[in-house]
């Protein structure tokens, strides 16, 4: 009999353990407890066997950005794991289901993952809502236009631990601008900094932060180190150029790579030479599952003065700039959940959908009215891994 049960203190070691062989790795000391301050057990649940844990699910309790910038309680839905000796028996399904009824009895309108497989979570209500890019600027090529340079003395480089309220406020501005971003604790950016590891270099300007580590390649003579920009986290334009000069005149590196730069990024009008920023790879993101229709199409705003009927699983919202509310009238949408999440941070088109067989419109107008409505920009991206 495999119970499924909240874990408590004396159960931290095991569910962490069994977390880590489950994806293929075997911690240290400091990294079994790394993640501890930011994890709340009463929001997982794992699967027991004659003592042993062989399965694990569970939530981080976040405040997602919506478009427009307001933000909502969102499940950041994690540790998500089954042993490889217990495949094939719906415990899989019985832990989502458990985390899922955690998350309602909560009040939570949104659970989000990021997935380690793409093949897994459409089955459970999850839809994809953003991609993850990843991009490579070789910095020998990339230089800013001259009259983008930023004036001196706008960016200093700062100890991450000193400045760490100075990061903090300026994170807190930056993740209201972008659709997908996630609020950080002052103990979630200190595991955030853990994770990147040492060596790290923080660069701070009033409006932006950025961090970057880099690989030292010496190459006989001909160095080409590699920069990993792991944060870029502009507020304004202007903090956006002169975070980029600052990284850019890194000296001693060749390849610049991150998944921190959006594809929507304006970098490459600022460049000497555009090609020289290139996507090297493009993955789903934030997968998101809607639990509360209204808590979440109500915090967005609409590119549109405009609503349409959506209808899903048999249940028909009046979506749009007049608000949210449940009506019996003909949908201009059919979708199913995983299509609704997919519509929720305003990144994937009605249009795209409909192509692919997941959202059936009512016509080719409400089609163009609904992309109209649903699309933002900046288009939803996501930093912060969970």
């Amino acid at each position: 009999m495999i119970e499924i049960r909240t874990p408590g203190d004396e159960d931290w070691k095991a569910v962490s353990r069994a977390d880590y062989r489950n994806f293929g790795h075997v911690p240290s000391a400091e990294e079994e407890n790394r993640e501890r301050p930011i994890i709340d057990l009463g929001r997982y649940r794992m699967a027991v066997e004659r003592g042993d844990v062989v399965g694990v699910a569970g939530s981080f309790g976040l405040q997602m950005t919506m478009p427009g910038g307001a933000a909502i309680p969102t499940a950041g839905v994690t540790w998500v794991s089954v042993s490889v000796t217990h495949r094939r028996r719906g415990l899989l399904r019985r832990l989502m289901d458990a985390v899922h009824r955690d998350v309602d009895e909560r009040g939570e309108p949104l659970a989000a993952l990021t997935a380690s497989e793409g093949g897994i979570y459409e089955r459970f209500g999850y839809g994809i809502a953003s991609v993850r890019r990843v991009s490579s600027l070789d910095r020998r090529r990339a230089q800013l236009q001259e009259r983008f340079r930023p004036d001196p003395g706008m960016v200093r480089l700062v100890d991450a631990g000193a400045a760490l309220d100075d990061i903090a406020k300026v994170w807190d501005r930056f993740r209201t601008v972008r659709p997908g971003e996630i609020a950080r604790s002052e103990a979630w950016h200190r595991v955030v900094m853990a994770d990147h590891g040492p060596g790290q270099i923080h660069a701070l300007h009033p409006d932006g932060y950025a961090s970057w580590k880099i690989d030292a390649k010496w190459n006989d003579g001909h160095p080409a180190h590699e920069l990993w920009l792991s944060t870029m986290a502009p507020v304004t334009s202007e903090a956006h150029a002169a975070l980029w000069h600052t990284v850019l005149s890194t000296d001693l590196v060749g390849p610049i790579r991150s998944y921190s730069v959006p594809l929507d990024d304006p970098l490459p009008f600022l460049l000497t030479d555009q090609r020289a920023l290139r996507t090297t790879d493009l993955n789903d993101c934030l997968w998101c599952n809607v639990r509360d229709v209204k808590g979440c199409f109500g915090a967005r705003t609409y590119g549109a003065d405009d609503d349409v009927v959506v209808e899903v699983d048999g249940a028909r919202w009046r979506i749009g700039a007049s608000g949210v509310s449940s009506v019996r009238t003909r949908p201009d949408l059919v979708t199913d959940g995983p299509g609704l999440g997919a519509l929720l941070l305003g990144g994937v088109a009605p249009t795209t959908l409909a192509a692919g067989r997941r959202l059936e419109p009512r016509s080719a107008d409400v089609l163009r009215r609904a992309d109209a409505l649903f699309l933002t920009h900046p288009g939803p991206y996501c930093q912060t891994g969970f």
